[in-house]
């Protein structure tokens, strides 16, 4: 029996261990992510994940998984909302959510980049598919080159005539909209 008591001692001085290291990791995880937040924050990481705020959009010339042709010109004269994403990309994950709420609420064309292949996109085109218009394309491509878009997520707010009002990777970047 003592031997018995002992070892269901030893193994809750083992839990009790185990729970105070899991709860440093985790506050050494937060403190991690604050930093690097702060150090994006001030190297301005964030105005360069796509075209800053006030710069013009390039010409660009796509198709959208519905089979549309779509450019440059489908932009003109009203404002548009456009978010880069990628399957493999965990804060693309997060903020996809955030995105598609606010699209709903958005007074304007609503356009969604889904990087990768027609297998490795095919939830994430459903799902944005239902706020506006989707377009696969991988990094690099005309859309990616029009709006800058070197990271992911990328958002970008940007008026009729071309010139982007807001960007970056957070959507608290992105004015609240006025229709609610």
């Amino acid at each position: 029996m003592p031997i018995l008591t002992a070892a269901v001692v030893l193994v809750g001085l083992l839990c009790v261990l185990d729970l105070l290291l899991s709860f440093g990791i985790i506050r050494r995880l937060r403190e991690q992510n604050e930093t690097l937040k702060n150090v994006q924050q001030k190297s301005g990481v964030d105005q360069q994940i796509a075209l800053p705020a006030g710069a013009t959009i390039g010409a660009f010339s796509t198709t959208t998984v519905g089979g549309a042709e779509l450019s440059i010109a489908d932009i003109d004269g009203s404002r548009a909302l456009v978010g880069f994403f990628s399957p493999n990309c965990e804060p693309c994950k997060e903020r996809m959510p955030e995105f598609i709420e606010y699209a709903a609420r958005f007074e304007g064309k609503v356009f969604a980049i889904a990087a990768g292949d027609e297998a490795e996109t095919a939830d994430m085109v459903a799902r944005l598919g239902e706020v506006g218009e989707v377009i696969r394309e991988f990094d690099g491509g005309d859309v990616h080159q029009a709006f800058g878009a070197t990271g992911y997520p990328a958002l970008c707010l940007v008026e009729g005539d071309r010139t982007v009002l807001a960007s970056g990777w957070e959507m608290s970047v992105l004015p609240v909209p006025a229709k609610l």
